[in-house]
């Protein structure tokens, strides 16, 4: 066994039971921070949802105690994004069985179907699932059981080495290949074929380490970037991932997204560093769980209306859970860093019991969630008189002007003074002086390498004293949009706007993504394909349902496509007036976007 069973496919008539997706959680996760197997489906119209469910219930409670096994059950019902009944249904299991815990919840779900007296009526399972013996007796209960013992037998002695490090306060990390206890340089990794037993291993060698969490729909990449820079002036040897790439040292060792528990174990098991910063995006959270089982730090930046519609997330609450998945295993003498500037996160966190105590930020000292946490007695950071502020009690300690921040141009950009009072109460939980906070955030951002890819500026001299400018940003969601929008106003220069999006996004959506385009204001509008995101679609299919969102919002200037973002900006810079900002949105063509500016003789500030 390699991998998870894979995905359904639809069948040729509509299935009262549609197994939309199927797999182990390998880590804490949106129900429970024990791993288990989850499970989720729509039911036909017309289900009685709730017998379902306990059918559910009464054939996998028949399948655990079959094989003797114990196991925490739990249930989440939504609505999709087409109005259909959907429901998640997990069960615990130790990480020696997720494989056929799996297939028993898959087992579970196909009897309950066939109970209901429909054959199956369309109800989909994985191939280890499927077939009249295996669905429709305990003769599946049988296999399942042979399949245990060979997932146990290929992760002998794991049980017993989690138990004894658990004992001993000491973390551990599981993969398909390697079994490690400890972090950083006091760690110690086994193939899974050749474990030692509890009795042999030297624990006095083993040690612990701090660790970060940051997640949120927008700022958690720059955040980390940033928090990476404030524990290096401390003197600290920092690893952090994110969905660039892999970090030691604040260079880039390794491209890709690493935001999930793979990235977390590459920096955990590295022993030239003492500190891990954990980007933790949503798909990494729902589809395994969280990477670590505990931290020191976590943060949420903020929760916002993006990627809705995948793991069971289809509302804001929903993904709010998703996202505080980090902050349910913070450690007790840690903190939990949330953005009171964010209404669904403060509703998440209401009369919710979470592990350390929370510390807020915002860029409005009035915010009415910060006044309630100083009442209170709690910690906040904020902007008093355009000074970065650590408030608590009676006490202010002020850091830094905002307009020393190169990340804030001159404090046009709120959304990064918010991002860098993430990091700095972030950088606070860890145990790191004012003065290393204070270096980094008076440096970080003056060059490109800083925050790649995040609010550059770019300028080029043209015919006598005449400048153009080109903004560059990653922007590629409402809440993004809103807040380089805020940016670009701001900065009080007329501007042309250049912006592809994904396809994976429905025409409503991007119809919507259109009209908040308008609020840029822009001059002319250069919308192009995102050659490498089409993502199901057409080329040719997405710039056009922009464009209109941005007419049947009342934008009345000029319209016009490209291939792709070189092009947009070739475009951009043929039509430029004197003193004229270019906004290119989604950059994703980084190499070639950057030979070119080289090319044509831009420079970055």
């Amino acid at each position: 066994m390699t991998g998870d069973p894979p995905r359904s496919t639809d069948s040729t008539r509509a299935p009262t039971v549609e197994v939309i997706d199927s797999r182990r959680l390998t880590g804490p996760n949106i129900h429970t921070r024990s791993p288990g197997a989850i499970i989720e489906l729509r039911l036909g119209a017309g289900a009685k949802v709730e017998q379902f469910i306990a059918r559910w219930r009464a054939a996998i409670g028949h399948g655990l105690a079959t094989l003797g096994w114990t196991a925490q059950l739990h249930v989440r019902r939504f609505e999709d994004l087409e109005g259909r009944c959907g429901v998640e249904l997990m069960c615990s299991a130790a990480v020696d069985r997720l494989y056929a815990a799996t297939e028993l919840n898959e087992w579970a779900v196909a009897q309950a179907e066939l109970e209901r007296g429909a054959e199956g009526a369309g109800c989909q399972v994985s191939e280890h699932a499927s077939g009249a013996e295996a669905v429709g007796s305990d003769a599946a209960l049988e296999r399942l059981a042979a399949v245990a013992a060979s997932e146990q037998d290929d992760r002998r002695g794991v049980l017993e080495l989690i138990a004894a490090a658990e004992a001993r306060g000491v973390p551990w990390l599981l993969d398909d290949a390697e079994f490690s206890l400890g972090y950083f340089g006091g760690s110690v990794s086994w193939p899974l074929a050749r474990l030692p037993g509890p009795a042999s291993v030297e624990w006095s060698q083993l040690r612990a380490g701090p660790v970060a969490l940051i997640t949120g729909t927008n700022g958690k990449t720059t955040t980390t970037r940033l928090l990476a820079r404030i524990a290096s002036k401390q003197g600290l040897r920092v690893g952090n991932t994110s969905t660039d790439g892999l970090y030691v040292h604040e260079r880039l060792v390794e491209t890709g997204d690493w935001t999930g528990p793979g990235g977390a174990r590459a920096v955990l098991r590295n022993p030239e560093i003492n500190l891990a910063l954990l980007e933790s995006a949503r798909g990494g959270l729902l589809r395994r769980g969280a990477g670590v089982h505990g931290c020191r730090v976590a943060v949420i930046t903020n929760v916002a209306r993006d990627h809705l519609g995948e793991y069971g997330v289809f509302d804001l609450q929903a993904m709010a859970a998703a996202k505080g998945i980090v902050a349910t295993i913070a450690d007790p003498d840690g903190r939990i860093v949330l953005g009171a500037d964010c209404a669904a996160v403060v509703a998440w966190s209401r009369g919710r019991e979470l592990p350390a105590p929370i510390v807020w930020f915002s860029t409005d000292a009035d915010n009415e969630t910060l006044r309630r946490a100083l009442a209170g007695g709690g910690e906040v950071w904020t902007v008093v008189d355009r000074q970065i502020v650590r408030l608590q009690g009676d006490g202010s300690w002020p850091l830094c002007r905002i307009e020393e921040l190169p990340l804030s141009f001159g404090g046009a950009a709120r959304h990064n003074i918010a991002n860098a009072l993430a990091a700095a109460a972030a950088a606070r939980g860890l145990g790191i002086a004012d003065e290393a906070i204070i270096a980094a955030l008076q440096e970080f951002g003056a060059k490109p390498q800083d925050n790649p890819g995040r609010a550059r500026m770019w300028t080029r001299s043209r015919e006598g004293s005449e400048r153009v400018s080109l903004l560059l940003d990653f922007a590629h969601n409402l809440a993004g949009l809103q807040a380089m929008a805020e940016l670009v106003r701001g900065l009080g220069k007329p501007a042309q706007l250049c912006v592809g999006m994904a396809g994976d996004r429905s025409d409503a959506d991007l119809r919507t993504i259109g009209a908040a385009l308008t609020r840029f204001e822009p001059r002319r509008v250069i919308l192009r394909e995102q050659q490498a995101y089409l993502r199901g679609r057409e080329r040719g299919v997405v710039p056009p349902l922009l464009e209109q969102g941005l007419r049947d919002a009342g934008y009345t200037g000029e319209i016009i496509h490209a291939a792709d973002e070189v092009s947009s900006l070739e475009a951009a810079l043929a039509g430029a007036n004197p003193d004229e900002l270019i906004v290119l949105l989604v950059h994703t063509e980084r190499e070639q976007v950057g030979a070119w500016l080289s090319r044509h003789g831009w420079t970055t500030s």
